[in-house]
């Protein structure tokens, strides 16, 4: 019996000694989540992802406002040229055995693109869009309005052309206003962002495309027209700016809305090659003042050859400058003389091996060469040059008359 006893005993101290853990471990599990009277578990279920909306790139924003800008203010001064002409038909049997003249018909041949680039409403295009003597060419704005266009001037080593718009056969047309161009090739650089205006195809008048400057200083052989000629062109703007066949001679501007080139030429076999030649307000006004002047462009002749002074070459002739133009330099037939005989060169006292460093107050250098100071003269114009002398190891002033190429 007082062994029954006892093991009751320690059966009732091990039932309360039970209860009183139970109790403490639910009021420390009670403190631990909360002070709640109901017991809490935390749910390892994930939390509801957050979806955010990322504002647009204020900078691309920017660049497309600015885009459409110039597209604006560009377009209106931008016109597209379709040219007509006679075109001889001919009649045939119902089997295509016999074919005789039979009258001609006007149609339209081809098209291009112009731009007005003066207060006195001139049209810059190219050549060979305005080529041929006996085509029409009717000059149509961005509202759609027609006029007549007349050319005016070739210019004999670039392809480039002048022409005007009449209203009628003798009133010009005088609304235009003139799309302003770059003071000088120094402010373009390779990768800058352009934009051109054409019409595409002969088809799709005013044409907006988007693209950067690839390369300068390019040199090219092109063909002219499809008849099997060919015109080598050196100088160009390269660019992957879309540019076809009809939105090609349309001008190529840049982000501030001024013109740097007109695109001139695309690359057959490859994919957003493109060349414009490069323009500057003074060589356009130079040529403007030809046409003024002589009723054709004409062009300024000095009378050397010459090459581009490297820095590498500066140094080993141990010059105080690293540029200029280098008479006798570069890639030079051997029967080709370095100075014309006779010409204005020659007659200065200019010889092979003299660097051109100056022409009047400008320095010589890649973006502005001896080629653009002669751009924007005249022939029988003067220009100051400033020359190292080879034979005197010094700094000459050579004050000459350009002559006519």
């Amino acid at each position: 019996m007082k062994f029954a006893r006892l093991f009751l005993i320690s059966l009732a101290v091990c039932g309360a000694i039970s209860i009183i853990s139970a109790y403490l471990m639910i009021r420390f599990l009670m403190n631990t989540v909360g002070t709640s009277n109901e017991m809490t578990f935390t749910s390892k279920t994930p939390p509801t992802p957050v979806v955010t909306t990322t504002a647009p790139n204020a900078n691309l924003v920017s660049l497309e406002s600015g885009v459409k800008s110039i597209a604006s203010q560009v377009s209106p001064s931008v016109v597209s040229i379709v040219i007509t002409r006679e075109v001889q038909t001919y009649r045939t049997d119902p089997y295509g055995f016999f074919y005789e003249p039979a009258g001609t018909v006007r149609k339209k041949v081809g098209g291009g693109t112009g731009f007005f680039v003066s207060k006195e409403w001139y049209i810059l295009t190219n050549k060979h869009v305005v080529s041929d003597p006996k085509a029409e060419y009717t000059i149509i704005l961005a509202n759609g309005r027609e006029l007549i266009g007349k050319v005016l001037a070739y210019d004999p080593t670039t392809d480039l052309a002048v022409i005007r718009a009449f209203s009628d056969a003798t009133t010009p047309y005088t609304e235009a206003t003139a799309l302003p161009i770059v003071e000088s090739q120094s402010q373009v650089e390779i990768g800058s962002f352009v934009v051109a205006v054409g019409n595409a195809l002969a088809e799709f008048q005013n044409t907006v495309t988007f693209g950067v400057v690839s390369g300068l200083d390019r040199q090219i052989e092109a063909a002219n027209g499809g008849d099997g000629n060919t015109e080598s062109l050196a100088g160009l703007i390269q660019t992957d700016t879309a540019i076809n066949p009809g939105n090609s001679w349309g001008p190529l501007v840049n982000l501030q809305g001024k013109v740097i080139g007109i695109n001139t030429a695309i690359s057959a076999g490859a994919n957003g090659i493109g060349f414009s030649i490069p323009l500057s307000n003074r060589v356009v006004e130079a040529m403007i003042k030809s046409v003024v002047r002589y009723a054709q462009i004409k062009r300024s002749f000095i009378g050397v050859r010459y090459g581009m002074l490297s820095p590498a070459l500066a140094q080993s002739m141990k010059l105080p400058f690293t540029e200029g133009a280098l008479i006798g330099g570069g890639a030079l037939n051997a029967d080709t003389p370095s100075v014309v005989p006779n010409s204005p060169g020659a007659q200065a006292g200019l010889e092979s091996g003299d660097i051109i460093v100056e022409a009047d107050g400008r320095a010589i250098t890649r973006t502005f060469g001896l080629r653009e100071a002669l751009g924007e003269k005249l022939p029988w114009d003067t220009i100051i040059l400033k020359v190292f002398k080879k034979k005197t190891n010094g700094i000459e002033i050579v004050n000459l008359t350009l002559g006519e190429s």
